[in-house]
Order: C-alpha cells, then sequence, then structure tokens
C-alpha cells in the first residue's frame, strides 16, 4: 500500500526523464540533465538529489502521492594511462592559429592572445552546438515515438520498458551531440584523449568521493533554502518536470538504478568533464572548473536544479582535475543518484517512518564521512592549485571569447527560455 511522505523526509524528485507519450516539441518530454528537486517552498524534504540529470532531463523521482513537497536526490598533471597531459602554457600539439589579420577585434589582440581566443571559441562552437542538439532533439524523437504503432500505450503501461527507452533516450539526446563535439574538438587537436584511466592517486580519489558527496548534500540544502527564500519573500515558486514511477519490485529497482544511476553518471561525466572541462583545462584549471560547472548547471533547465548543479559540478570538476580521471566524477556522480534511488525505493515499499528514519541515518553517515575525508585530505595531500596554466589572455577575455559565440549565446538563450517555464509567480 502507498505510504503518505512526511514533509521532513526524503523524497527524490522530477519527473521521470526520458520519451513523454503524447507530447510533442515545446513540452518537457526528452532528456533534461537532472538530480532530484531541491527543496520547494510546500516543504523541503532533505536528501541527495542526482547529480546528473536523468534521461529525459527531468530531475528525479516524484512520488506517487503527488505531493509537491522538495524532492532530494546527489593532480593535475599527467593522464591517466601514462599518457602526458595538457602541456601549461603551450598550445595543443599540432594545432596552428595563423596570426590575426590587422582590423576589427583581431586589432586588438596579439598574435598569442588571438591564438588562444579562436581557439576557446571552438571550444565554444562545439559546446553551444551541442547543448542546442540536445535542446531540441528530444523533442523531434519523442514526435517520431509517437507514430509508431503501440509505442504510447507500451511505454504508458510497462514499466521497466519505459525506463529501458529512457536510458536510450539519454544516450542518444545527450551522448550523441557531445560525442560529436568530441570528435570534432580531436580532429582539430583541441581535446586531448580522454582520461577514462587509473587515477593519478587512489587513495585522493577515494577520499574526493566522499568529500564530493557531501559537496552535493550542501547543494541540495543550499537550493531548498533558495527556493523556500524566494517564494516566502517574492511569492515566486520554482517548479520542475514530475515523475509517475514507482518502485514495486527488484527489477524495478534494478532498471531504475541503470537509468537514473548508471547512465547518466557516464553520459553527464563524459559530456561535462570530458568534452567541456578538460579541453578548457590548459586556459587555467579555475577558468575551466568555472565555465563546465556553469554549461552542467544551466541544462539542467529549471531553478529547483541549476543551484544544486552548479554546486555539485564544481565538487565533481575538481575531483576530476585534482585525480586526473574521469572515473572519479562518474563514481561521485553515480553514487549521490543510486542514494537517491534507494530512498525513493525506502519511501516505495517501506512505511514512511522507516523510510524517513532510514535515509536520515544515510545522509548522516555520507555527510559525516565527507567532513572526515575532507580534513584527512587536506593534511595528506597537495590541495590543488588553480590557474596554473599561463595564458596571455585575462579572465575577462576567456570568458568573452567562450560565452558570446554565436552557437553559446543561443543555447544559453534556449536554456533560460526552458528554465522561465518553470517558474510560477
Amino acid at each position: 500500500m502507498e505510504q503518505q511522505r512526511p514533509n521532513n523526509g526524503y523524497q527524490p524528485g522530477g519527473q521521470q526523464p526520458g520519451y513523454q507519450p503524447g507530447n510533442q516539441p515545446g513540452n518537457q518530454s526528452g532528456y533534461q540533465p537532472g538530480n532530484p528537486q531541491a527543496g520547494q517552498q510546500s516543504g523541503q524534504r532533505f536528501g541527495y538529489q542526482p547529480g546528473g540529470q536523468q534521461p529525459g532531463g527531468q530531475p528525479g523521482y516524484p512520488k506517487p502521492d503527488g505531493q509537491s513537497g522538495q524532492r532530494f536526490g546527489y593532480q593535475p598533471g599527467q593522464q591517466p594511462g601514462g599518457q602526458s597531459g595538457y602541456q601549461p602554457g603551450n598550445p595543443q600539439p599540432g594545432w596552428q592559429q595563423s596570426p590575426p589579420p590587422a582590423g576589427g577585434r583581431q586589432h586588438f589582440l596579439s598574435p598569442e592572445k588571438w591564438r588562444d581566443h579562436t581557439a576557446i571559441r571552438h571550444i565554444s562552437n562545439a559546446t553551444g552546438i551541442a547543448i542546442i542538439v540536445y535542446t531540441v532533439l528530444p523533442a523531434l524523437v519523442s514526435v517520431i515515438l509517437n507514430l509508431l504503432p503501440g509505442f504510447p500505450e507500451a511505454y504508458n503501461s510497462n514499466q521497466l520498458f519505459a525506463l529501458a527507452v529512457d536510458s536510450l533516450f539519454a544516450m542518444e539526446c545527450v551522448g550523441l551531440p557531445f560525442f560529436v563535439s568530441y570528435v570534432y574538438l580531436r580532429r582539430e587537436e583541441l581535446s586531448e584523449p580522454l582520461a577514462f584511466g587509473t587515477p593519478a592517486s587512489g587513495g585522493a580519489a577515494a577520499l574526493l568521493v566522499f568529500v564530493g558527496l557531501m559537496l552535493c548534500m550542501v547543494g541540495n540544502y543550499a537550493t531548498g533554502f533558495l527556493s523556500n527564500f524566494v517564494n516566502a519573500v517574492f511569492g515566486i515558486t520554482f517548479t520542475a518536470p514530475e515523475d509517475a514511477f514507482t518502485i514495486t519490485n527488484g527489477a524495478e529497482f534494478g532498471m531504475r538504478v541503470l537509468q537514473t544511476a548508471v547512465v547518466p553518471a557516464l553520459v553527464e561525466e563524459f559530456a561535462m568533464r570530458g568534452t567541456v572541462l578538460m579541453p578548457l583545462r590548459r586556459y587555467g584549471d579555475k577558468f575551466a572548473l568555472l565555465t563546465s560547472a556553469f554549461v552542467f548547471a544551466l541544462i539542467h533547465g529549471n531553478m529547483e536544479q541549476i543551484p544544486f548543479a552548479f554546486i555539485a559540478g564544481l565538487g565533481i570538476g575538481y575531483a576530476v582535475l585534482a585525480t586526473g580521471s574521469l572515473w572519479t566524477g562518474v563514481l561521485i556522480h553515480f553514487f549521490n543518484n543510486f542514494i537517491a534511488v534507494c530512498s525513493e525505493a525506502m519511501y516505495d515499499l517501506l512505511p514512511a517512518s522507516t523510510a524517513s528514519v532510514l535515509t536520515l541515518a544515510m545522509l548522516l553517515f555520507v555527510f559525516l564521512a565527507g567532513v572526515v575525508t575532507l580534513i584527512i585530505y587536506l593534511v595528506r595531500y597537495q590541495r590543488l592549485p588553480l590557474d596554473t596554466v599561463k595564458t596571455p589572455l585575462d579572465s575577462r577575455e576567456r570568458n568573452r571569447a567562450f560565452l558570446c559565440s554565436a552557437p553559446m549565446v543561443i543555447s544559453i538563450v534556449l536554456l533560460v527560455l526552458r528554465t522561465i517555464t518553470y517558474v510560477e509567480i
């Protein structure tokens, strides 16, 4: 029998990411990266938000009781495998930019600045186009799937089938555009091979996984506080896509883990840290970290997730930079979302009071473990010095080069417009 969730309990939230039968372009179908919702004004539930959006882009996991309460989910240096990483201060081997012609914007940049400006602009173009495709593709795919005889009925009546479709949806709508972006950057020699290798320090990686999970929790509560504050002071309500799935057995739990934790962790870390963070790293670790976290936050598409995703993106990005391996980020992302699924399952299968106690115990353990491991990390390991890579471009010039390309401006406008649709005044 379905249990009523208390307002102070953990409730992973958000619409089921992925294909939504019957949705036409412009609806919130399809993949939107997201973590479960951060706190809402109607009674924040504490817990995690999965850090990457679920297939369909919809945040987390709403409870069937329809409550509107908060849902929670989530060295520099040598590349893994012994490959040499980005060389501070040096342009990508083999990539040369011709000196700028006289006149126009180029007239105000030295050849060295113009070289780096153009390289960053290429990365921005590739990222912006990938985001535009990611924004449009889910609606197009949903229209096609709606035309298949019997598909909408099968999706609505079979949860295992729906979860499998959503997993494939995420790989297509997020993975495909950013894979094309990565191939382009590799061809232009603006990106190194993906850093899916052994972390430079296994001990540091293990510690940073717990630190990253703690930061996800901090981001979750910060988002809940912001949501409640804005609602109380301005009467503005932040909303997010809803999800109607309920876990009723072990098979559905396993498929939910695949759809919510495994696929987003791999696909989104490849997209955000692999094709945005790492190529920008040679122009400054701080620049790469802040820029990738900004993109990661914005593609979530609603204010219930954007603040959380930015904080989580900083934590995950730092862990990837510090260990030189994308696997560190994948583990943080996976465990954050896995905790959300476990909490969701407890609320679906156990009495609400029992689920609340177990969720609180789980979150308290993760938070304390994060504090302890952070202290150990700061004492035992040299902290990552940010902005060690030299470039003639100053911070403003780097930001302008990345944010002001035509594809990036268009993608930001599209994402802002989508975010506005989840704001109720």
